[in-house]
């Protein structure tokens, strides 16, 4: 190993920005992940098992310009799917959507799960604020 390379050895965490934290926080809790609301307050700490992410509360958030994405690797990506109960995206349309983050509702929805090119067998959610979530396990060949 290079010096360069050992200077970037550790962990990563992607920041998903939501509207409401409460709201955010409750949603993934709901998927069955632990949320640590910080101190600080407007942040939050989102994990399961050795999966981390964070959350940071945004006030002049718009979901279709900030939105951000993780991606989550998991062991049996049809299980997860099958655990995640959430309108098909398919069926919302983009004024559906508008619509909807204009009353404060959420924009949480989901899509089937599909083999993919790259060798991964995965699925997408986005969260109550367009947040892309994809979840994914290693296709076996």
């Amino acid at each position: 190993m290079s010096t360069r390379e050992g200077l970037w050895r550790g962990s990563a965490s992607a920041i998903l920005p939501v509207a409401d934290l409460s709201r955010a926080a409750d949603f993934y809790r709901g998927l069955g992940f632990e949320v640590e609301i910080a101190d600080v307050g407007g942040y939050a700490f989102v994990e399961a098992g050795e999966m981390r992410f964070h959350l940071s509360e945004s006030a002049d958030l718009d979901p279709f310009v900030h939105a951000a994405m993780v991606y989550l690797y998991v062991a049996d990506v049809d299980a997860v799917h099958a655990s995640v109960t959430l309108e098909d995206a398919d069926a919302l349309s983009h004024d559906e959507l508008l619509r909807r983050w204009r009353n404060g509702e959420s924009l949480a929805r989901i899509r089937p799960v599909r083999d993919e090119p790259w060798g991964m067998r995965e699925f997408s959610f986005a969260d109550p604020d367009n947040n892309l979530v994809r979840v994914g396990t290693p296709l076996t060949r």
